[in-house]
């Protein structure tokens, strides 16, 4: 694997993610690009020239209300031959407040806290009594003053939320100004996200995706034992 595919696919990606931006929100004023990891780990951050954090500015009615704030940390995984995202944060933020309302998080890496969450910025009394009567229970790290705190589970890495999916939730359920196309847009973006990310369920459930498609009528023969990815050396060859 050469610096040169990882930094095409990850470029593609990038692409894919400027073009859903501009076709879908009017003045946002982001730029994505590629830049290399500080860590030297094969890692490439989308981020714009001057950082690690992309904002993306929200209107209604031509009015600046809201920016929306993202980054993605992409790697390449040498056994699967494949492109993944090693982390993604989205947050949502009231244009004249630097406290989020909503945030959208994914962390590849094993944590105390579920891999794919959501956090919400708002308070409940009856929520609060609940965690403070729960108390220590749980692994979570919760303030039962601060429902933020809480970290929602989104269904492992691959049913996370996707630029797509965050691009729809602020035009359609918050009303910020959107261009057209922005229908058209999420549809195509989303088209080559749930592709991408069926592929990497495949490469990770290769012998239960094989059943599947033996159902389906197709004629599927495992690899060599010697030619199964290190990770998936325990399927068993048909």
């Amino acid at each position: 694997m050469t610096a040169s595919v990882f930094s095409t696919a990850a470029s593609k990606f990038v692409e894919r993610s400027q073009s859903l931006l501009d076709q879908a929100l009017p003045d946002h004023r982001a730029e994505l690009t590629t830049s290399d990891s500080p860590t030297g780990d094969s890692t490439l951050l989308v981020a714009t020239p001057a950082g690690v954090l992309v904002t993306v500015e929200l209107f209604a009615g031509g009015h600046h209300v809201g920016n929306l704030t993202m980054s993605m940390r992409l790697r390449w995984r040498t056994h699967e031959q494949a492109l993944v995202v090693d982390e993604s944060r989205f947050g949502l933020f009231l244009a004249t407040d630097r406290q989020p309302l909503v945030r959208f998080e994914f962390q590849d890496k094993l944590t105390a806290t579920p891999q794919s969450h959501w956090h919400f910025h708002a308070e409940r009394g009856s929520f609060s009594a609940l965690l403070a009567r729960t108390g220590d229970r749980g692994t979570g790290r919760r303030d039962p003053t601060r429902l933020a705190s809480l970290h929602f589970p989104l269904g492992g890495p691959h049913f996370r939320p996707s630029l797509a999916d965050v691009i729809e939730f602020v035009i359609v359920e918050c009303g910020v100004d959107a261009l057209p196309g922005w229908r058209r847009a999420v549809h195509d973006y989303r088209t080559h996200w749930r592709r991408d990310e069926a592929a990497a369920t495949t490469r990770q459930f290769p012998a239960e995706t094989a059943e599947a498609l033996r159902r389906l009528g197709w004629v599927v023969r495992p690899p060599a034992p010697r030619a199964i990815p290190q990770p998936f050396v325990t399927v068993v060859a048909r």
